[in-house]
């Protein structure tokens, strides 16, 4: 009897500190990944100063006094490896590593996701930019341009297009800001123009982002990322 309460002891035991190592374990896991997100942020205040000072964010760390491996584009911060990603004028991503796996900060969202965080920021970027593509399309005046010979033909030929009027379309709001801008194929029956090619798409507050129009269909690919261009 005394032998089973031994064992049954003893294997209480050892169940219990399995449990504690594991708590252990996973809070240390926890408080690395809090770690990791305190010193980002103080990179990512660094990047915000940046932007503010110049208009844009940086395109390497080295811009904010952090010394990137030429090799792997990684940043050693307070004992945490940061790789910055530059994704355009107006945004970033900022990720570090740990035993558990990666964590990626978003600047647009400002916020940070398990693992490389792609679905959550191009979910959060695709509606972005269909409001910007909705406002540029529901505001503003048209303007048609003509074009020359040779542009029109370097216009059909980089478009795979045999033949057609090729017009230069700038639209702009109502005070006066571009809207869109890009090439289009004029019908001169319908008085109708289709978007082919890049365009331009700007925000009112001059934020843009580059579409591509195929002449076969009305389906538009986001091709650019925002930048932060003046809105000539």
């Amino acid at each position: 009897m005394k032998t089973k309460m031994i064992i049954g002891k003893t294997a209480m035991s050892i169940v219990f500190s399995i449990v504690v190592i594991s708590l252990i374990i996973i809070s240390g896991n926890y408080y690395e990944i809090y770690l990791g997100k305190k010193y980002g942020k103080d990179i990512i205040s660094r990047l915000e100063q940046y932007r503010h000072s110049h208009g844009m964010y940086p395109t390497k760390l080295d811009s904010i006094g952090l010394s990137e491996n030429q090799e792997t584009s990684e940043v050693m911060f307070h004992g945490y490896s940061y790789i910055y990603y530059f994704m355009s004028d107006c945004e970033f991503s900022l990720s570090f590593d740990k035993r558990d796996g990666t964590w990626t900060y978003y600047s647009n969202t400002d916020k940070w996701y398990a693992g490389d965080g792609i679905d959550s920021i191009n979910e959060f970027r695709h509606k972005l930019y269909s409001q910007y593509l909705l406002e540029s399309r529901d505001n503003g005046i048209v303007l048609f341009h003509k074009v020359g010979d040779k542009e029109k033909d370097s216009v059909l030929t980089y478009n795979n297009i045999k033949s057609g009027k090729v017009v230069y379309v700038i639209k702009r709001y109502k005070n006066g800001h571009i809207a869109a801008k890009g090439y289009s194929l004029y019908n001169d029956k319908t008085k109708r123009a289709k978007r082919i090619g890049t365009w331009t798409i700007f925000t009112q507050n001059g934020l843009s982002t580059s579409v591509s129009y195929d002449v076969d269909s009305t389906h538009k690919v986001v091709i650019d990322y925002l930048q932060n261009k003046i809105n000539l």
